[in-house]
């Protein structure tokens, strides 16, 4: 006999719940062990057009975090703080040019949420997205679900900003630069252009898209159903939940989604 979960979200993906390392925060949903999802409901509650997905978490042991300084292409460790509730302490940039960090994760990932309590400031910041596959390679901006703040003068402005992609099918473990971990999945942002306030987050979470959609219109909902023995979930995911924004990553317009997943 079948199940269901209903969830209703008021945020992008988790707010802003700035939990202790190691603490899963509850917005995150559902316990995922032993589930095979058959149905999924996903409903825009918002005024605009989103891109959306069926959200795993992944618990923090599986995730690392760190500063990246690309002119001497060093990584300096920084998880203990992208992990913890401290206000600005995990910094995503630098104000020069091509710095900024890496996430490596144990599995390939494609959903972060960067809780920003420092925003940017510059009218010629702008950003890179790369991820390895034997070189760093940029995922352009076709490629997102929910983009970087990618082009000229465009902020990480304070609050939960989300960044969603599917992972490449070509991503591989390790990285070039000093400090780069060679067993994990690692993704690389660099402001290509410098601004003149670094952002600084208080938390991040990583997880992955299960399913995506990349639009449903306002009001709307979007079904997919698999077949009866359902869909696997992703190795290391430990929590169920929805994640939902605008196109381009940004905390300005409020997102509300409702779930449903039959399993």
């Amino acid at each position: 006999m079948a199940d269901r979960y209903r969830a209703l979200n008021p945020y992008h993906w988790l707010g802003q719940p700035a939990t202790a390392q190691g603490t899963i925060p509850a917005a995150a949903g559902r316990v995922s062990t032993g589930i095979r999802v058959k149905r999924v409901f996903l409903f825009n509650g918002s005024a605009s057009t989103v891109a959306a997905c069926l959200a795993g978490l992944f618990p923090d042991s599986a995730w690392e975090f760190g500063a990246w300084v690309d002119g001497t292409t060093t990584l300096t460790d920084d998880t203990a703080d992208a992990q913890s509730a401290a206000t600005n302490d995990a910094a995503i940039n630098t104000t020069t040019i091509n710095d900024g960090h890496i996430i490596g994760c144990d599995y390939p990932f494609g959903l972060v949420s960067y809780d920003m309590t420092t925003a940017t400031v510059g009218a010629a910041l702008a950003g890179v997205l790369e991820y390895w596959n034997g070189a760093w390679t940029g995922l352009v901006a076709a490629q997102m679900l929910v983009d970087i703040p990618r082009s000229a003068g465009t902020q990480w402005a304070a609050g939960e900003l989300i960044v969603m992609f599917d992972p490449p099918a070509d991503w591989a473990k390790g990285g070039t630069g000093t400090g780069v971990n060679a067993n994990r999945y690692n993704l690389r942002y660099r402001s290509s252009a410098a601004g003149t306030t670094a952002g600084l987050a208080r938390r991040i979470y990583v997880g992955v898209p299960i399913t995506s959609f990349g639009t449903i219109t306002t009001k709307a909902e979007a079904t997919r159903q698999y077949t009866e023995d359902g869909i696997e979930i992703p190795q290391g995911v430990v929590r169920i939940g929805c994640a939902a924004n605008l196109a381009v990553g940004t905390v300005s317009t409020v997102v509300g989604s409702g779930l449903e997943f039959v399993f």
